[in-house]
Order: C-alpha cells, then sequence, then structure tokens
C-alpha cells in the first residue's frame, strides 16, 4: 500500500517484531475468507500492539475488521469535503500529534476543545476523528512503544456529558481495547471538569479493569509533568513544542493530506458472508441490540 510506510522499517524500529511471525500471520489471514487483502504493515501494527503475541495479534485483526464493518457511522467515509459532521467535529474537537516522544518512547496526543458550544459538539465523531489520526500517524511513521494521551478538559460544560450516545460509547471503547492496533498506555485528564464523576461512571461499564487503572485524573498540570516532561507540551504549558493551534491545524492538515488512506481504510471489513462459522453481529460483538440512545444525567 503506497500510502503506508515500508514494514521493513517497522522492523528496524522495534527488532523484537519479527517478521516470520508477520508472515506467519499473514498466511492465517489469507485463510480467513471473510478478511479482505491485509497488508504487511497492518498486520506487523497488530502483532506490535499486542506486545508480540500471534493469537492476540489474530483476534485483534478480526476485531479490527469486523467492527469497522459494523459501524460505519463511527469509522468511515474519512473525508471532511463529504462529511459535513466530521468537517464540524474538525472544528470542534482540536487534535495535536507532539513532535517529541517521552523517554519510554511513548507517542503524546495532545486533545482540546477549540470550540466550546455545547450545541456543535458531537462526541461520537470526535473519536471518528481521534481514529482516523492516531491510525495515519501509526501507520506513516510507526507506533514507537505505545500512545499517551493527553485530554484537556479547559471549556467543557455540562450540556457537552448529555451529548454523549452509551451505545455508540461503548462500541468506540471496545474497539479501542480489543481491535484498534496501538498499545495505549495511559489517558491523563487535566483541567478536570466539576462533573467528571458522572463522565467516570459512564466510561467505567465499558471498559477493563486494566484500561481503567490507566485513566489518570490530575488537580493540577503540575502533576500531569511527574509523567509528561513538561518541556514536550506546547508553549501554552510552558513546554518547547509549537502553540496548540498550529499542531492542531498541522494534524487537520494531514486528514486531507491523507484522504486515499482513508479511502483504503473503508474497504478494511469483513464480509460476515463468507465467514466460516457464525457471523458476527451487534449483539456478539457489543452484548447488546445498540439501542442505547443517550446518557441519562440527573
Amino acid at each position: 500500500m503506497e500510502t503506508c510506510m515500508d514494514a521493513d522499517r517497522l522492523y528496524q524500529q522495534d527488532p523484537k517484531l519479527k517478521k516470520s511471525d508477520v508472515e506467519m500471520l499473514a498466511m492465517w489471514s489469507k485463510q480467513q475468507r471473510h478478511f479482505p487483502r491485509v497488508e504487511e504493515v497492518q498486520i506487523a501494527l497488530a502483532l506490535h500492539a499486542c506486545f508480540y503475541s500471534v493469537e492476540q495479534a489474530k483476534s485483534c485483526l478480526d476485531n479490527y475488521l469486523t467492527i469497522r464493518g459494523m459501524c460505519p457511522q463511527l469509522f468511515a467515509n474519512g473525508n471532511p469535503d463529504k462529511d459535513p459532521a466530521l468537517k464540524m467535529a474538525m472544528s470542534v474537537n482540536g487534535f495535536a500529534i507532539l513532535p517529541d516522544k517521552t523517554k519510554e518512547g511513548y507517542t503524546v496526543l495532545l486533545t482540546r476543545l477549540i470550540d466550546p458550544n455545547p450545541d456543535r459538539y458531537n462526541p461520537q465523531v470526535g473519536s471518528k476523528v481521534f481514529d482516523m489520526l492516531v491510525l495515519r500517524h501509526i501507520h506513516l511513521v510507526g507506533p514507537g512503544n505505545g500512545l499517551v494521551v493527553i485530554i484537556d478538559m479547559k471549556g467543557g460544560v455540562f450540556g457537552h456529558l448529555t451529548k454523549i450516545n452509551l451505545g455508540e460509547l461503548k462500541k468506540f471503547l471496545i474497539y479501542l481495547q480489543t481491535a484498534m492496533p496501538i498499545r495505549l498506555m495511559a489517558v491523563h485528564f487535566i483541567n478536570v471538569v466539576p462533573f467528571m464523576d458522572k463522565i467516570m461512571a459512564a466510561i467505567r461499564p465499558f471498559i477493563s479493569k486494566d484500561m481503567f487503572l490507566k485513566l489518570i485524573i490530575h488537580a493540577n498540570n503540575d502533576n500531569l509533568f511527574k509523567y509528561i516532561p513538561k518541556e514536550m507540551l506546547p508553549e501554552e504549558y510552558g513546554g518547547r513544542a509549537q502553540s496548540v493551534d498550529l499542531l492542531f491545524e498541522k494534524c487537520k492538515q494531514l486528514i486531507y493530506d491523507s484522504l486515499t488512506f482513508f479511502e483504503f481504510q473503508d474497504t478494511m471489513i469483513t464480509d460476515e458472508s463468507k465467514r466460516i462459522g457464525p457471523r458476527k453481529n451487534a449483539d456478539s460483538l457489543f452484548g447488546f441490540d445498540g439501542s442505547f440512545r443517550k446518557l441519562a444525567v440527573d
């Protein structure tokens, strides 16, 4: 796939990643009649995300292709010019991949509201922008040793919380934990909103204990600096990186420059009619029929 890095670069970046294991997985993927053609770099990223477990990588790949096919509203059509909701989300939710990695080799993604108006906020489409940007980054330059996310909640109000659709939230969190080919190492919350307890209550039923322990809530930014060096951060946070506005624009431009990649991603879905054994559906994947509407709040 011309829009991705060469898999050999991944092997160079990570000596623990064995080409022989990737070849074994490639052979297995060709035997899955319900799979599209999966590229070597995609298999290598899944194996890396699963800390080199071949069996876990099989599950990751199957979940990735299946969930993306089952949930086009969350993952398909990554062209902002053809999707007004996506274009709006990119002007409401700012995402920036910081230029430097942590000493552990982790990539850091910072997100915060650009437009605090809750009427324009759509968390489901915002999660789509997150997915698009992270996937593009890891396919373009590699995954590093893992991903750390900083969520700056400045500007958040109670009206944002009421926009959460529980059904879509559950689907995305299951995808994040079982299918997305990344090592999510930590999620840091800063400038926390007063209703953080309600947000955690919404998230908690849909994540594993291990994932829950990766969520770190900070009372002040100085506590964040114990995990993320201050100098890595944008100038608004006292760091040496460019301003968040410039970094947001770079990430937005990356999406516009990568439309061919997102078109390719739309083909990366299973054909359930060809699956050997029981076909998968929303009940088998998510444990419910997707009938939840919105988060009920007091």
